[in-house]
């Protein structure tokens, strides 16, 4: 499912709940941004192979897994997305996720969390992200 206005930058949400998925859609493309969303790590390989993203929104897509294999679908994502700043939403402990900064991931969000908090991540991760970004204003993302 793709929404959102064709010159905002673009979001690639990777969320297994559709329930989640389509609020977070709705609300982030009221907030201009042009998203993608996805169920499950192999179609977000599968969008990072057809199209470029600004961002990535993701799951902590470790369900079923062994604290050892957590890593593996994020790390997947992480190599395909080639720099992409990638945000991890996750139900599970923060502290589970602690490491997320030296795996290479950008921010961590647990859930359930706020709209304007995730929001207020987005920019912040798009306004560090861009090379050119550093002093524009926030509808410039």
């Amino acid at each position: 499912m793709q929404a959102g206005h064709t010159d905002a930058p673009t979001i690639l949400l990777i969320e297994d709940d559709p329930a989640i998925s389509d609020l977070l859609v709705e609300y982030l493309s009221g907030e201009g941004y042009v998203v993608t969303a996805v169920a499950d790590g192999t179609a977000a390989l599968g969008a990072l192979a057809q199209q470029s993203f600004a961002l990535i929104v993701t799951d902590a897509l470790a369900e079923q897994r062994s604290p050892a294999e957590r890593w593996i679908p994020l790390e997947e994502i992480r190599r395909a997305a080639r720099g992409v700043p990638i945000i991890i939403c996750t139900a599970y402990r923060a502290g589970e996720y602690a490491e997320y900064a030296t795996r290479g991931f950008s921010a961590l969000l647990t859930k359930p969390f706020d709209l304007g908090a995730l929001l207020a991540l987005i920019v912040h991760t798009l306004y560090h992200a861009a090379p050119e970004g550093r002093g524009k204003r926030r509808d410039a993302f």
